[in-house]
């Protein structure tokens, strides 16, 4: 926390929108640095409940293998294994803890938001969880695709209110989180 706050300006806003109750944080991604970001921007309370998603072919070292073992990291192959990995997930929503999916499932090539798929609207609405939409801004000036250490630039972390399943379809989720995300971006 202490190096994005000196070095890159971090800004956290939005933490009145999280609760206590399990939520999926949807953040857009932008950069490597998208997910030591919130781990930065999370209270500690709400940190220690937490686990992320991440793709299986970035942890393939047995460094990164112990990194995702002791670090609250769910290792999966959504494209080989789209089943469990909703099931891993779900069990972690189901035992009151949180997720963070990047709906987007890579990172931005350009800066422009990519299209989200629906895994994270499935797990909301299957298991009635409100998602948190959560923009980061600045990360991919830090660090866009082709850099190997990030400039010092001002980066911006901010939780939006909850979006609640309802009665709302998986696309309807989707388009609504997408739309919350990409108002806060081009603003």
């Amino acid at each position: 926390k202490l190096f994005f706050k000196v070095y890159n300006k971090l800004e956290i806003k939005g933490l009145k929108n999280i609760s206590n109750q399990p939520v999926i944080f949807a953040p857009n991604h932008q950069s490597y640095l998208d997910g030591f970001l919130i781990v930065a921007s999370l209270p500690n309370q709400i940190l220690k409940k937490t686990y992320f998603l991440a793709e299986e072919t970035y942890f393939n070292t047995w460094f990164r293998k112990w990194i995702a073992k002791n670090f609250n990291i769910i290792v999966v192959n959504i494209n080989k294994d789209l089943k469990g990995s909703l099931i891993k997930s779900a069990d972690v929503l189901k035992s009151g803890k949180n997720i963070v999916i990047f709906p987007e499932g890579a990172r931005t090539r350009d800066g422009s938001l990519l299209p989200f798929k629906k895994g994270f609207a499935v797990l909301s609405k299957e298991l009635d969880v409100p998602i948190i939409p959560v923009v980061i801004k600045g990360a991919f000036e830090s660090l866009p695709i082709n850099r190997y250490f990030p400039k010092a630039s001002k980066i911006t972390i901010e939780f939006l209110e909850p979006i609640y399943p309802d009665n709302k379809s998986y696309d309807e989720i989707v388009k609504t989180v997408y739309d919350k995300i990409s108002e806060k971006l081009c603003c």
